[in-house]
Order: C-alpha cells, then sequence, then structure tokens
C-alpha cells in the first residue's frame, strides 16, 4: 500500500462527501478509491469511515485522523511548492572562483551535486591562486582562505583550516622530526610560492610562550604548484608546510606523515559574494548548498588530520 497515495484518498473521500465523487475528482476508479481506503482501515486496524446506503459519516478516529492528515498535507504540499518554486529560480549563470587545491579537493562534490540538482544553471567556475576582483569578474561567489581585506565583500566563515609541516617517512627515517621550528632553516624543504605571495616559503609557528616565530625554510626546491610539492614531497626532497586539506589523502595513505604544526592559529574558510538587494535566489539556494557542502567535506577530512 502507498502510505501517502491512501491519506490522500481517504481526506478527498472526507472532503468530497463520498467515494464516488472522490474517484471523479482523483482521476482513479471508484474501486480503486474503495480499495485504498479499505487499506488503510487496515493497516491503523481502526474504522476511520461508517458508510451506510445514503452518506459516509466519520468515527471519532476518523475525525481525529483526518485533521492531522489534512495538517500534514497542507505542510508537505507547502514544502513541495517551496522546492519548485527553488527550482525555476535556480536557472542561469551562477559565476563562482575559489582556490585551485581547494577547488579540486574539497569544493568539486557539491559543484557536482549543484548541477544534478539544478539542471537549468549554468555554471562558470574559475579555480584560481590569483586574488580577483569579483565586482569586476562579474563573480556571484568566492572562497577564501585566510585573513580578508577590506573589500566590501559580504563573507561568512564556512569553516577553519590547520597547516602541518610534513615529510615522507623514508626522510623522517633518515633526518628525524625537527625538534622545534628553527632547526626547519637547516634541513631540506620544499617551498611553494603562489603569485609571488611567498606564503609557502615563510612558516608561521607559535611558541609556548604565544610569541610568533617566522622560520624561513631552506627550500632546495621551489614551485607555483601545490600539486608539484606535494609530489616532490612525497618523493623525499625535503620538508614542507600544506594545509590540512591539501594532504588528507597522504596523510591517510601513509606517503607523507606530520612533524610539525604550523599555521596556528587555524586560518578561516570564507565564503564570499558581492552585497546585491534583493539577492536571487539562485544565488541563494547556490551559496546555502555550497556552505553546507564546505562543512560536511571538512568535517570528512578532519579524521585524517
Amino acid at each position: 500500500m502507498d502510505k501517502l497515495t491512501a491519506i490522500r484518498t481517504f481526506v478527498a473521500i472526507v472532503e468530497h462527501g463520498s467515494q464516488t465523487e472522490a474517484a471523479r475528482r482523483l482521476g482513479r476508479s471508484q474501486p480503486t478509491v474503495v480499495r485504498g481506503l479499505a487499506e488503510l482501515e487496515k493497516s491503523l486496524d481502526v474504522k476511520l469511515i461508517t458508510r451506510t446506503t445514503r452518506q459516509s459519516v466519520l468515527t471519532l478516529e476518523g475525525e481525529q485522523y483526518y485533521h492531522d492528515c489534512k495538517r500534514l498535507l497542507e505542510g508537505l504540499d507547502t514544502s513541495e511548492e517551496r522546492i519548485k518554486e527553488i527550482q525555476k529560480s535556480a536557472r542561469g549563470q551562477i559565476k563562482l572562483t575559489a582556490p585551485v587545491e581547494f577547488g579540486n579537493l574539497v569544493l568539486a562534490p557539491t559543484l557536482l551535486a549543484l548541477q544534478s540538482e539544478f539542471p537549468e544553471l549554468r555554471l562558470k567556475i574559475d579555480l584560481t591562486d590569483q586574488p580577483l576582483d569579483l565586482v569586476g569578474g562579474g563573480y556571484d561567489a568566492a572562497v577564501r582562505i585566510g585573513e580578508l581585506p577590506d573589500s566590501g565583500m559580504i563573507a561568512r566563515k564556512v569553516g577553519k583550516m590547520p597547516s602541518f609541516v610534513c615529510a615522507a617517512p623514508v626522510l623522517v627515517e633518515r633526518l628525524g622530526v625537527p625538534e622545534n621550528p628553527q632547526c626547519l632553516a637547516n634541513l631540506p624543504c620544499v617551498g611553494i610560492d603562489i603569485s609571488r605571495r611567498r606564503f609557502g616559503l615563510e612558516w608561521k609557528f607559535d611558541e609556548l610562550r604565544g610569541s610568533p616565530v617566522v622560520v624561513r625554510p631552506d627550500a632546495g626546491f621551489v614551485c607555483d604548484s601545490v600539486a608539484l610539492a606535494r609530489t616532490a614531497c612525497r618523493a623525499g626532497l625535503g620538508y614542507a608546510a600544506f594545509y590540512g586539506y591539501q594532504v588528507v589523502e597522504e596523510l591517510r595513505g601513509g606517503t607523507l606523515v606530520k612533524v610539525m604544526e604550523s599555521g596556528n592559529p587555524e586560518r578561516a574558510v570564507n565564503l564570499l559574494w558581492p552585497p546585491r538587494q534583493p539577492m536571487p535566489k539562485r544565488v541563494r539556494a547556490v551559496l546555502q548548498r555550497i556552505e553546507i557542502g564546505i562543512r560536511d567535506e571538512l568535517a570528512r577530512m578532519q579524521t585524517f588530520w
């Protein structure tokens, strides 16, 4: 028995006064309506309607059940209309930008799900580590990690991101675990210099007393690609600092190990968008799903940090 169909049948019988009229309004045969009501009563083990040759009358149980079902169906119909409205409005182009590795490793599942959920949505995604002008570039939203400049954008923190100094097990076996951050200045390291911002060439730590320490590692291998730096680190070329999401698979598989916490305190993961009043419904729907998707994916990854 389809319980929801049976409930709708029952409510139709009550509201239209007879099984015959309910069948006509529902576009079903009268035997189907009669059978649906009988199956519903059997499943509840109670008589809902007393039928005579002239009329159908609700029992006391039927009266209560009718009002409960009516509220249930009204809530369900409202929810369905709301979803349909979102579906209708979630069409047109949405332009997004995010860091390359974050987009590929964290954001991708949500973007694929969005396209499946809203087939009339046209997603334009720019994965880049270059700082972009969101308004000038026509972007609807962006993901940014770390401190944000005063740009007039609306920002919402959707997560936090630690960073670690990692190394290949073979390198740790040969050179050991650094006793303190200063030791890294005399050890082979892999540096990352994206957009010449030197974030991956100056590693920040907190001492026990809370005073920040900046270490400029002896980077014999420097590149502008996180993927290449990860490969070099796995090959044992040196110690390297990464955000947690960038090495979650390596940490899980054991090809890299954490040797030191860095980047303390953790950096915020922010969702940004230009102020727009009113905000298009398609943008609101996408922002909501991206926020949920990022939170869920980061929570899953944290089990391997």
